[in-house]
């Protein structure tokens, strides 16, 4: 039997998350992040945040640039690509049938109670 089963859909849920984040505005790691636990509920740690980055760079999904900072040194910013968004809409569909799922298993239980 597993163990906190919510993990599998939270572990998952931070790439299109990350993607549609980007997708509304480029932003640098530490914006992403902030704006993870803000906008999606969804927080991640620092690690895994930017190997995900990487991931999704490397398979297309996203680019990132050096962009000279104001004040400081220069900062990467990460924009997301066509194949991104293309990406980004296959996960929605796949979530909506994962909450409907997800959705129908809360009411059959509270119907059986």
């Amino acid at each position: 039997m597993r163990k906190f089963c919510s993990h599998v859909v939270v572990e998952n849920f931070f790439e299109p998350c990350i993607l549609f984040l980007v997708s509304q505005k480029s932003s640098y790691g530490y914006d992403i992040k902030k704006k993870m636990s803000d906008d999606c509920l969804c927080d991640v740690n620092v690690g895994n945040l930017y190997r995900a980055l990487a991931r999704m760079q490397k398979s297309g999904f996203i680019t990132k640039s050096k962009v000279k900072g104001t004040l400081g040194p220069s900062r990467i910013e990460y924009s997301i690509t066509p194949k991104g968004k293309e990406y980004l809409a296959s996960w929605i569909v796949s979530l909506e049938k994962q909450q409907e799922a997800i959705s129908r298993l809360i009411t059959n239980y509270k119907k059986s109670l």
